[in-house]
């Protein structure tokens, strides 16, 4: 976990004292892990794109003389142990279109996925938008460029992980995708689509966007 922004402040009266934090969760999950703070601290939680701001207070009494930097470790622990329970694993993949084909790969390990196909993507990284994630992977495994457009379908992988299929066209000008990181890549028809062999995680993604193509 990245570390935590922490302020503090005196103001006349009680002492105030904050951590910060964005973690990759709803805010009704968040809200939920928040049910156990620190006697006098209090949690705002607002919804980003990216998941969802955490900020706990503090409102110190002025008879409290405890050193700040004690009460912000004791909100920083209260922090993670929200961000623990609270946050997901979030996977993008990529259904990228063009002339009514869609691009898949084959992966190259795993032992036990080696030889399977899938959707190309990865996991979506702290402050990242879906999209802006597709984008940075599709970079990364196919050294391609892509326009990222609606959800299409959800799911779970293996490890537990959710598993969001996001609609995506090569972008203009973009180099022509590339098995950068997969044994293989192929164009294929939807019709296509059904004689993989799929990753357990991925053959749902692909009957949903057959049906749809």
């Amino acid at each position: 976990m990245s570390p935590a922004r922490a302020l503090g402040r005196r103001v006349s009266g009680p002492r105030v004292l904050r951590v910060a934090e964005l973690i990759q969760a709803e805010p009704p999950r968040v809200q939920a892990a928040c049910a156990r703070l620190p006697i006098g601290a209090s949690a705002v939680i607002a919804g980003v794109p990216a998941g969802t701001l955490l900020t706990l207070e503090y409102r110190g009494r002025w008879w409290d003389l405890r050193p700040r930097w004690l009460v912000l470790r004791g909100l920083m622990r209260a922090l993670r142990r929200v961000d623990e329970t609270a946050a997901r694993t979030v996977v993008v993949a990529a259904a990228i279109l063009r002339r009514s084909q869609v691009l898949v790969a084959q992966r190259s390990g795993p032992v036990e996925a080696a030889g399977r196909w899938e959707f190309p993507g990865g996991k979506v990284e702290r402050g990242e938008t879906l999209s802006a994630a597709l984008a940075r992977e599709c970079a990364e495994e196919l050294g391609c460029a892509v326009t990222v457009g609606a959800e299409l379908r959800r799911g779970r992988s293996a490890s537990g992980a959710e598993l969001v299929l996001l609609r995506a066209e090569l972008a203009d000008g973009s180099a022509e995708p590339k098995a950068l990181e997969h044994r293989e890549i192929r164009w294929l028809t939807k019709a296509a689509l059904a004689d993989l062999d799929w990753l357990p995680s991925n053959e749902p993604l692909a009957a949903a966007l057959a049906e749809s193509l």
